[in-house]
């Protein structure tokens, strides 16, 4: 690695000191960048412990991370961990970045030149696995996944995690013709084996009359997966399951829609998520009798490859309004053993915009009125975007949407609302306002992690227009609670990802704390102290802490009252109360 161009690239970022933390007011998010140097993309991952994975592509070449812990406390140093700097042709990237396994390990996939002749600008693909305390455990170089075989175009790579604990990954790519395009998949073990012949696996056409596009791949359970993928010109859709060895499952591919997409790219039009028990749902929009009214539609495919609804290769259209009806997204709710979607629509002239939402049975029944529940009222002079859909407590669902206030430029905030998904109401009378909108900067790209399992996500989105250079972005994070409000409020907000056990224990003395940490092994960790209101008054711990029991003693200089020390490590976030006399 060069390590001059490493301390140049290195001013890139501001520093995510340890003492950052998710702020409370929706004007003060975490700045990740500086005014003085640009960023291409980013993405956002929760962990199974609460703590959030972040990737940054700094300039089409440099691909960083970070783990910020439930207070926005940074785990992997002040800095950004640099990944690769290797160089790309491309300045910009199509697919998934980044995938957070179920031990809480980052999957980082990145596109460059490497292995390339000199001659040639061929790309390929490569995976780094990179644990919670900054282990990089497929190695420096990481693992590439199509064993080094550069391409001319390669794009809109997937990856998932197998029921056994591996991982697949698809990807497209082209001939050396650029004339025709194929499918590869690739299965990689915990240690960063390939276990799959590209070759045998690969979906493409011997003649090379067909093109292969579009690859989305779904974990199916039993150690089998989903992948679905568009064929031919006019892109219908199909899914095909693959076996462990990468066979196919089935005696022939289902065909999803009998349709096409013309030439617009299918990753704005459409959501492909797991069903819950095997299966895959695909969400999608199309004006298919070509009246300038697009509608949305739900395909249903179970896991012996039959499709569950009655509609069949039509697709369930799932909203009856006379609006067209754009950027879906869909969900599965283990409540309600049924399917939810989310989508925005507008009057002929999109000069009006609202958002719907729909519960659809398995048996394809629209279950919240023909034309959908609202979830924004339609207005005049907004417009919506970038909606995701996530589930919260068990019958509930969380929509985050963007909203532009006026069709001027500026006065864009991030929007959340929750929707009982049992009886098709929104918990708020109105949707809770994430994000200053008084800033006159336009926000875009908005992203979120998960939010069930800790009642609580962390968003981003870039923001534009603060300079004098109208290309250049900003990048904000922050942490939205379940209940809507920003930050780390209070004891409840806290502890509510905490693990009380005799791990971490204080034991108080007229002057010190002395904390008695029993680690199961050695690891990063961060012990801070709070009062009752949230507040960080202390740090007394940032480092490695050693296997077995220690002791770290804070000389405390507070007043007499209830505090909250929390320990976190990449095991998990434990808490302890003190009592200071």
């Amino acid at each position: 690695m060069n390590k001059v161009r490493l301390t140049i690239l290195s001013l890139l970022f501001i520093s995510t000191t340890a003492m950052a933390r998710w702020s409370s007011n929706p004007a003060e998010a975490l700045w990740i960048n500086s005014d003085s140097r640009y960023f291409y993309s980013y993405a956002v991952e929760q962990a199974p412990n609460g703590n959030t994975w972040f990737y940054l592509n700094g300039d089409g070449d440099t691909h960083y991370v970070q783990l910020f812990d439930s207070t926005g406390v940074a785990m992997l140093g002040e800095e950004m961990m640099l990944v690769s700097d290797h160089r790309d042709r491309l300045t910009g990237y199509i697919g998934q970045n980044l995938f957070v396994d179920r031990d809480g390990n980052a999957i980082v996939i990145v596109s460059d030149l490497r292995y390339s002749p000199d001659s040639d600008e061929l790309g390929s693909y490569t995976a780094y696995k990179i644990s919670q305390s900054g282990e990089m455990l497929w190695g420096e170089g990481g693992v590439p996944i199509d064993n080094g075989e550069g391409r001319s175009i390669n794009a809109f790579v997937s990856v998932t995690q197998l029921s056994d604990g591996d991982y697949v990954f698809s990807w497209l790519h082209s001939d050396y013709d650029q004339t025709i395009f194929s499918i590869d998949v690739q299965r990689v073990n915990s240690q960063g084996e390939l276990l799959w012949d590209p070759v045998e696996t690969r979906l493409t056409d011997p003649d090379k009359k067909i093109t292969y596009f579009w690859p989305y791949i779904v974990d199916a359970g039993m150690g089998q997966c989903i992948l679905v993928y568009t064929k031919g010109s006019n892109y219908e859709l199909y899914a095909r399951k693959l076996d462990f060895d990468g066979t196919s499952a089935w005696s022939e591919d289902t065909r999803i829609y009998h349709g096409g997409f013309l030439s617009t790219p299918l990753n704005t039009l459409l959501d492909v998520e797991p069903s819950g028990d095997g299966g895959v749902i695909v969400t999608w929009y199309d004006d298919r009798y070509y009246t300038n009214t697009e509608s949305i539609y739900m395909s249903y495919v179970k896991p012996n490859g039959s499709l569950g609804f009655a509609a069949g290769e039509a697709g369930q259209k799932l909203g009856y309004s006379e609006l067209r009806a754009l950027s879906t997204t869909c969900k599965y709710d283990p409540a309600s053993d049924s399917f939810i979607a989310l989508w925005r629509e507008s009057d002929q002239g999109q000069g009006q915009f609202r958002v719907v939402a729909q519960r659809v049975s398995k048996e394809g029944e629209l279950l919240w009125d023909e034309d959908g529940l609202e979830v924004e009222p339609l207005e005049e002079r907004v417009l919506y975007g970038d909606l995701t859909l996530q589930l919260g407590e068990e019958g509930e669902v969380v929509a985050f949407y963007m909203k532009r206030n006026t069709f001027e430029y500026g006065n864009v905030d991030v929007r959340m609302q929750r929707i009982n998904t049992l009886d098709g109401t929104l918990v708020w009378d109105e949707s809770k306002i994430l994000t200053d909108t008084q800033s006159p900067t336009e926000k875009t790209d908005m992203q979120v992690t998960e939010i069930a399992s800790h009642r609580y996500a962390v968003f981003g989105w870039d923001d534009r227009g603060v300079t004098s250079d109208p290309d250049y972005k900003r990048l904000y994070l922050n942490r939205v609670n379940y209940d809507g409000k920003l930050g780390c409020k209070g004891d409840a907000a806290v502890t509510e990802t905490a693990i009380e056990n005799n791990d971490f224990v204080a034991i108080v003395t007229v002057d010190n704390v002395d904390f008695v940490v029993d680690s199961k092994q050695a690891a990063q960790a961060i012990i801070t102290v709070y009062n009752l209101d949230g507040t960080i008054v202390a740090q007394p711990f940032i480092g490695q802490l050693n296997q077995g029991r220690q002791c770290v003693t804070w000389h405390h200089e507070v007043s007499t009252g209830v505090y909250l020390a929390t320990l976190t490590t990449p095991q998990g976030l434990f808490t302890t109360k003190i009592f200071i006399k």
